[in-house]
């Protein structure tokens, strides 16, 4: 048995070969998780599960962008679908199937996006200065090579902190902050074309708050920062422009809010105007399933409040990238859905660009020396990128060495090729 993408977009093909004559029809079940055959530990049925009838004498089936979109895997949910196909034969006394001894999957054929002027953007979770082992001090440089070396022209990137690049607490003064180190490293390495929107604080220190590290680096050889977005109000190292705070649950301490950054920026080669938004949704995971179903409606719930302020400060309606690290991936306890609401308002994911690179492959590798290979077949995508006004992309990657001694975060960089049209 084999699957491809389809001819056309949105369309999947499968194939199989079947040399008994008794086989009346051939049943294909689907489902956006995987699923039982032959195995105890699976459920008898992915989530949103759905079927598809073909004649006996078939020996392949292209699926249509209407029947894949039904079964949940549209192009631009960024989604592949698991599948198993039984042979059904209706002669005789009663019904007789036989299955398929193993789960397949496969993504559909994606949109070719409009030709228009190239964007390329990255979102790149840093992870925190807090985090000791690897300290930040021995991983800016790798992270700053690493944008260098893609140059995409804007970096959401998320636990990039204004607080102290040693980790520490306290006043920042006489300290370098998290922000200023990483914009030294780049400028060491000849890239000091790249400009941070903000540096600062977004809340003041000493009020409650959780991460402020959702920030947004763009190359200002090539982009004009159209936003009024000044890094403090009088001498304080402090401001909210061009970012808020999103919900909580009721009986959250203040301690866990997160913001949200974004920027009006325009390309000076065709003046044409784009929005970035970097965001990093709760974190928080549980093994007690009611909680995780709480926790993924809080992640929908934020996101849901990120678009509709975007929303306000987007009058004119210029297409806009979302980057972030959503933390949920199509197969996460509880469903994705964060992941789709932002589908529904109309986003389209970039992983369904023409062309695909390490999107099998986890984002998330937990600063492993070796990333091991998904049981599935597709790795957890925490890390996405997103457009609204663009639809589909030329290229996107996960940027990721399996095997890497030190590792510049614990997340992978990913990298999607637009076109602003």
């Amino acid at each position: 048995m084999s699957s491809a993408p389809g001819p056309h977009a949105g369309e999947v093909t499968i194939r199989w070969k079947q040399t008994r004559g008794h086989t009346t029809s051939f049943r294909i079940e689907t489902g956006l998780t995987t699923f039982k055959q032959g195995s105890a530990t699976l459920p008898d049925h992915g989530r949103h599960a759905r079927y598809f009838t073909v004649g006996g004498a078939k020996r392949s089936v292209t699926l249509t962008a209407k029947q894949v979109a039904s079964a949940g895997a549209a192009p631009g949910t960024g989604k592949h679908l698991f599948f198993r196909l039984t042979a059904v034969n209706t002669k005789g006394k009663g019904t007789a199937t036989r299955a398929f001894p193993y789960l397949r999957s496969v993504a559909p054929r994606p949109v070719t996006p409009k030709a228009g002027t190239p964007l390329r953007v990255a979102s790149f979770n840093v992870r925190t200065a807090r985090w000791a082992n690897p300290s930040w001090a021995s991983r800016v440089d790798a992270v700053a090579t690493a944008i260098d070396v893609h140059h995409p022209g804007v970096v959401a990137i998320q636990e990039l902190s204004p607080g102290r690049a040693d980790g520490g607490g306290g006043d920042t003064a006489g300290a370098p902050r998290q922000t200023q180190t990483l914009l030294d490293a780049l400028a060491a390495r000849g890239a000091d074309q790249y400009r941070l929107v903000r540096t600062t604080w977004y809340i003041a220190p000493g009020e409650r708050a959780g991460t402020q590290g959702a920030r947004i680096l763009y190359d200002s050889t090539r982009y004009d920062l159209l936003s009024d977005c000044p890094d403090r109000v009088g001498a304080r190292p402090v401001s909210t422009s061009c970012s808020m705070e999103m919900p909580v649950l009721a009986e959250d301490d203040l301690g866990v809010r997160r913001s949200v950054s974004w920027a009006l920026l325009q390309d000076r080669a065709s003046d044409k105007r784009f929005m970035v938004v970097s965001v990093h949704l709760d974190e928080r995971k549980s093994a007690n399933a009611d909680l995780q179903h709480r926790y993924q409606a809080l992640r929908r719930t934020q996101l849901r409040a990120v678009l509709a302020r975007v929303a306000v400060e987007n009058p004119d309606h210029v297409p806009v990238v979302l980057g972030g690290d959503l933390n949920s991936w199509q197969a996460a306890r509880g469903g994705d859905p964060a992941h789709d609401a932002l589908v529904a308002a109309g986003f389209y994911d970039t992983a369904d660009a023409v062309t695909q690179v390490n999107t099998r492959w986890t984002t998330y590798n937990a600063f492993a020396r070796t990333v091991p290979k998904s049981p599935s077949g597709w790795g957890a995508r925490l890390d996405v990128i997103a457009t609204k006004g663009l639809r589909g992309a030329v290229r996107f990657e996960n940027v990721l060495q399996r095997t890497q001694t030190n590792r510049p975060s614990d997340h992978d960089m990913v990298v999607a090729d637009l076109q602003l049209s």
